[in-house]
This record gives C-alpha cells, sequence and structure tokens, in this order.
C-alpha cells in the first residue's frame, strides 16, 4: 500500500504540474478547448496528491512501543 501512496503522490504532483503549465500556455495561444481540457487536470492532481499522502501517513513504519 505505501508503493501506490508513493506512486499516487508523484503522479498527483505530475498531473498539477501538466494542467497549470500546459493550460496556461494553451491560454496565452487562444485555444480554449485546450485549455478547459488541460486545466481539469488540476482538481484531479490534487485528489491524486490528497489520497498518496492519506495512504503514505497510515501504512507508515510504526515505532517501538
Amino acid at each position: 500500500m505505501r508503493r501506490f501512496g508513493v506512486i499516487s503522490v508523484y503522479a498527483g504532483i505530475l498531473l498539477i504540474m501538466v494542467g497549470l503549465i500546459g493550460g496556461f500556455g494553451a491560454l496565452f495561444v487562444d485555444a480554449d478547448h485546450i485549455a478547459v481540457n488541460l486545466l481539469t487536470l488540476v482538481p484531479l492532481g490534487f485528489m491524486a496528491l490528497l489520497t498518496g499522502t492519506v495512504v503514505c501517513q497510515l501504512n507508515r513504519p510504526r515505532g517501538p512501543q
């Protein structure tokens, strides 16, 4: 499960970066339809990032008890 969390964090960061850079880049070129499609990746990236963070925190190794 921890590996899934780490992959989800990296995938979320990647989705956010692609969505923001590509979306705003497309807005400056007046490609509105492409910009809207790319900017919708940002909330999906935040969901993946949050999911990965929660999974990593819930499945971290326990210390000595």
